[in-house]
């Protein structure tokens, strides 16, 4: 009988972040020599490329050496550190690699290429928060997977062979090699990825299309003769889930219109408060309040764009906090139009409010509008939803959103549903969008009243500890009161899956032996839930790159508006201005935008696909005015992201020490690429 080998983590050692002077801890202090200037020296590049570096993971037992062919005694590289390649060599019948931490000429020495595999991609992925979806399957080829994503009865056998790994009972021809562990990693705590080492389109007999991946991942077994770590005990989970801390700060739109909705928010705050200072929990939910207004006719300010009234640190003196709610008052003049800038009052909550010591997250906006969207002259943050859906699972935050449908919105009512559906869509939940029909302040109040209750019984360590069932996907036949059903639902499973991430903080898994296997990216069992989050490591140069390339598209698509036949003429003399390399500009006969070689080579060969790159000249002149203008807006909100994501250096990891270095590297989602 083969023992399954439950899985995790990849990388952890070699890209851990905090880490300093080098990726690989005591190897740097007892073998690295000084780092030669980095003009003298730059790893290799990869074969038909012109600026995409070698790249290697280390195998267990890798030792590096002086000079190839030497024996080393030095201390073992930690498995799958991720190195830069600066020389090939023969020694003997061997193969030898010189590899170093970084690009900039530090070296380590030298490694047989046996004990190394090289990283053509660097394409990594993530386990999802687990919440929703059945734990992922390994298989040792990718064969057998694929079959099993094509079966119509995939879910049936997926559980089969699922209930076979988790009690380790796999004979030795089983495809599974592996099973996902129990507890969940969370990457914000214990930084990991699994390197993507291969890839192939595989196909769901209901139809979804997905991805199986050959990724590199070390077991939690230090020796193949232990077993997988018992299942977490449930007196242990409620134990570390007393620390658990939510915070839930209501964004509310204070325009004229909003006075009877602002009012009841603040009642409804203010009695969940007294509700609390009442009850066992006592401090361990926390709410604030971010008010947001609109620009006057005259395009000025209406007193403000966005106000923290309430921070949830202001919660500890209950009297103070209810004198900052009661700040909090509608507009009393008429703003420009019916569209309101929501979406400044929703980052002014995730950038404004210090989330530090708390492990829920929820940002609940209610407004009676659509937002203004990246390409409205008015906009403060110049993001699309989709955007700021993407800075809110950064934060580790849940966007949720109570639209008030008023008889006076009613030409508005689309646009807003079409931009809050999508914003507050959680990763294998669902939307978190609340419509209350005909603006009712009384349902209104109901909602709001129940999504709070909802965050509220997360406290109950019963609850935390036992989950809450999946709740039956809405279906648009079924009446409006049944969605919303579904949707409180969906805000109880968006709870239990931050109660996981918690504990994934709190519980620590040991790292240890190297393995590749292949994988789905989806729930072989119901593949609308993702399984991995596929991500690219960009580095910040590569980033600023990325921000200048569409900036300059969409500087040339804006010269060309009334002669869009000079597009790509443009397109190709921005390219050969922008070029470090000329010869990798093409040329005249250059029919898409990939070709012009102003979209970096990082891009090319990923599992999905740009809108950039495959976008010809022929696409762009049968483009209505209209389109031309919505791919230029898009463009336009992916670069204030990417400047968001560029400011942040919470969000990068220091290869070299250095977090605001050119090198640091960022795990972006696919989603959030051109």
């Amino acid at each position: 009988m083969i023992r399954v080998a439950p899985l995790l983590r990849a990388l952890a050692v070699g890209l851990a972040v905090g880490l300093s002077a080098a990726i690989l801890p005591g190897v740097a202090a007892a073998q690295t020599p000084p780092p030669a200037p980095a003009a003298t020296r730059t790893p290799l590049l990869m074969p038909g490329t012109t600026s995409l570096w070698q790249r290697v993971l280390t195998r267990p037992g890798a030792k590096a050496t002086a000079e190839p062919g030497q024996a080393s005694a030095g201390p073992e590289i930690p498995t799958l550190s991720m190195l830069f390649v600066y020389g090939r060599a023969k020694s003997g019948d061997a193969d030898w690699i010189e590899i170093g931490t970084t690009p900039g000429g530090r070296t380590l020495g030298w490694i047989p290429a046996a004990e190394a595999i090289d990283w053509k991609q660097t394409m990594v992925v993530l386990f999802t928060n687990p919440v929703n979806r059945d734990r992922a399957l390994f298989f040792k080829e990718s064969d057998p997977l694929l079959t099993l994503m094509e079966s119509p009865d995939a879910g049936t056998r997926a559980a089969t062979l699922r209930q076979a790994a988790e009690t380790d009972a796999l004979p030795p021809d089983n495809p599974v090699t592996a099973i996902e562990p129990s507890a969940w990693i969370d990457p914000a705590k214990n930084f990991y990825l699994l390197p993507i080492l291969n890839w192939t389109d595989g196909y769901f007999a209901s139809g979804f299309s997905g991805l199986a991946l050959e990724v590199a991942a070390t077991s939690l077994q230090e020796k193949p003769e232990q077993a997988e770590p018992a299942k977490p005990d449930p007196r242990v989970a409620a134990k570390l889930l007393e620390g658990y801390r939510a915070g839930v700060v209501f964004v509310v739109d204070t325009t004229v219109s909003m006075e009877p909705y602002v009012a009841r928010t603040r009642a409804t705050i203010e009695a969940l408060t007294g509700k609390l200072a009442a009850s066992e929990e006592g401090d361990r939910v926390s709410f604030g309040l971010v008010g947001f207004r609109d620009v006057m006719p005259d395009g000025s300010p209406d007193g403000y764009i966005t106000k923290v009234f309430a921070t949830l640190a202001d919660g500890h003196d209950r009297a103070s906090f209810l004198g900052r709610l009661d700040a909090a008052t509608a507009s009393t003049a008429d703003n420009l139009d019916f569209r309101e800038d929501a979406l400044a009052g929703v980052k002014a909550a995730l950038d404004d409010i210090d989330w530090t010591d708390v492990a829920g997250r929820f940002v609940v906006l209610v407004t009676d509008a659509s937002p203004r969207r990246a390409s409205d002259p008015y906009s403060s943050t110049h993001l699309d939803p989709d955007q700021l859906r993407l800075l809110a699972q950064s934060k580790g935050a849940a966007l949720m959103v109570i639209h008030l449908k008023t008889p006076a919105g009613k030409a508005d009512h689309q646009a807003a549903e079409d931009a809050y559906t999508p914003m507050t869509a959680y990763p294998n939940v669902g939307s978190l969008y609340f419509p209350i029909e005909g603006g009712d302040v009384r349902t209104f109040g109901t909602v709001i009243d129940r999504i709070s209750e909802t965050i509220l019984r997360q406290m109950d360590t019963d609850t935390q500890v036992a989950g809450e069932a999946p709740p039956a996907a809405p279906s648009p036949a079924k009446p409006a009161a049944e969605a919303s059903e579904n949707a409180f639902a969906r805000a109880g499973l968006v709870g239990r899956a931050m109660q996981l991430a918690y504990l994934g903080r709190m519980e620590g898994n040991q790292p240890p032996r190297l393995f590749s296997a292949w994988v789905s990216d989806r729930d072989i069992a119901n593949p609308a839930r993702k399984t991995l989050d596929v991500r690219v490591l960009i580095t910040r140069n590569q980033l600023s790159d990325l921000q200048a390339t569409l900036k300059a598209i969409i500087d040339a698509g804006e010269s060309t508006r009334v002669a869009p036949n000079d597009f790509f003429r443009q397109l190709r003399s921005a390219a050969a201005t922008m070029a470090r390399r000329p010869e990798g500009v093409g040329g005249e006969n250059a029919r898409r935008l990939a070709d012009l070689g102003l979209i970096g080579e990082y891009l090319e060969g990923l599992p999905y696909r740009s809108r950039i790159m495959e976008l010809s000249e022929d696409d762009w002149l049968s483009w209505s005015f209209g389109q031309q203008r919505q791919f230029l807006d898009d463009l336009e909100a992916k670069v204030t992201l990417y400047r968001q994501i560029y400011d942040n250096t919470d969000l990068w990891i220091a290869l070299d020490g250095d977090r605001s270095g050119g090198e640091a590297v960022s795990p972006i989602p696919l989603d959030a690429l051109p």
